[in-house]
């Protein structure tokens, strides 16, 4: 009980008394500001551990409760595709948690086929006064003008599911893309044959803005071209997002190219599922897709799908506000990247998954 008492009154007086400082330099210390000279810092950081000394956030938020204000800016959910909706699962769960320390979260849904309603949401948000701003990029070039913007309010960038050139303050939280896109290859490795075609399938409307595709699918290349070179890739976009209109093109391109294997590069692999389970007169070669989505899940239970690739959206969402908050709060120092699990799911192991 004794140790107990001494190790909850323990504050940044006492630590200030034993490194022989100001209360004020242990402050600076804390806030890794400047104007401290190392051997001082040094002195001071050893203290802290030692006595495993933690600054009490609840009233260290009080004082920047006011300062703190976060905007997110993602696609809304859509019929076609539940992936968003996890990820703002994620975001408002984070947002519940963080409210208590004083970080207050907005968040700006755009359409992700409608470029105008991603320029309307931006300039909402920049119309306000936000210390950072959490970003799913869909269009580059307005992305990257939005995010120059917000560097010149001094406003800190992050961003989640995919990186673009124009960098970010706080780097990048979301799947490695490249990795997923050889970790495709290296299963299609295990189910295709020398000289074999695989067909890699892009479905969505406005296609030209998932750049983020093109680096997956530059991994599965070179994963495929290194272990066997004779096997052949071709790449369709369909740039549609109602089924009546991708089973056209999915009838024509498939037995175009009569693949041995298809690739579906994004998260309506559903699309494929539910165009041979409508036309099982056509010969079904395996099947890799992404993301635990209701709708995919379906088809991979069934067989349909042999591959799910997960990218916990969810994940994403939640760690970018559990970033900000351990950067403004806790002042720690943080990589610029942080990477996703890459999971497999397969009709054998998605009962015992969540996101």
């Amino acid at each position: 009980m004794a140790i107990e008492q001494e190790k909850k009154h323990f504050g940044i007086k006492d630590i200030a008394k034993l490194a022989n400082v100001s209360i004020a330099t242990v402050d600076r210390v804390l806030n890794n500001r400047k104007d401290v000279s190392n051997a001082t810092r040094e002195r001071v950081l050893a203290i802290i551990k030692e006595h495993n000394y933690q600054p009490n956030l609840f009233a260290r938020s009080l004082s920047v409760k006011n300062n703190i204000h976060v905007a997110v800016i993602i696609p809304k959910t859509s019929f076609q595709t539940g992936y968003w909706a996890l990820c703002l699962e994620g975001i408002n769960k984070g947002k519940e948690e963080l409210a208590p320390f004083g970080i207050v979260t907005t968040i700006f849904l755009y359409d992700q086929e409608d470029v105008s309603t991603f320029k309307k949401e931006t300039q909402k948000l920049l119309a306000e006064n936000f210390t950072a701003v959490v970003i799913a990029p869909i269009f580059v070039k307005e992305t990257e003008d939005f995010v120059h913007a917000c560097h010149q309010r001094h406003m800190q960038t992050i961003y989640i599911n995919s990186d673009i050139p124009t960098k970010s303050t706080m780097g990048y939280i979301g799947p490695d893309l490249y990795s997923t896109g050889r970790l495709a290859g290296n299963l299609t490795s295990y189910l295709v044959k020398s000289n074999s075609k695989i067909l890699v399938l892009n479905v969505a409307k406005g296609i030209e803005n998932y750049r983020y595709l093109g680096t997956k699918i530059d991994g599965f290349k070179e994963y495929l071209h290194d272990f066997d070179p004779t096997i052949q890739i071709d790449i369709v976009d369909i740039p549609y997002n109602e089924y009546e209109e991708v089973e056209l093109e999915l009838k024509i391109n498939i037995k175009k190219h009569d693949p041995n294997l298809i690739f579906f590069t994004n998260s309506r692999v559903a699309f494929l599922g539910r165009f041979y389970a409508d036309h099982p007169e056509i010969k079904k070669p395996p099947i890799i897709g992404f993301d635990f989505l209701s709708s995919n899940v379906e088809y991979l239970a069934n067989g349909v799908v042999d591959f799910l690739i997960c990218q916990r959206p969810d994940k994403q969402g939640y760690f970018a506000l559990n970033y900000l908050y351990r950067y403004f709060l806790k002042k720690e120092s943080l990589e610029g990247f942080k990477p996703m699990p890459i999971d497999i799911l397969t009709k054998e192991n998605y009962l015992f998954y969540e996101n």
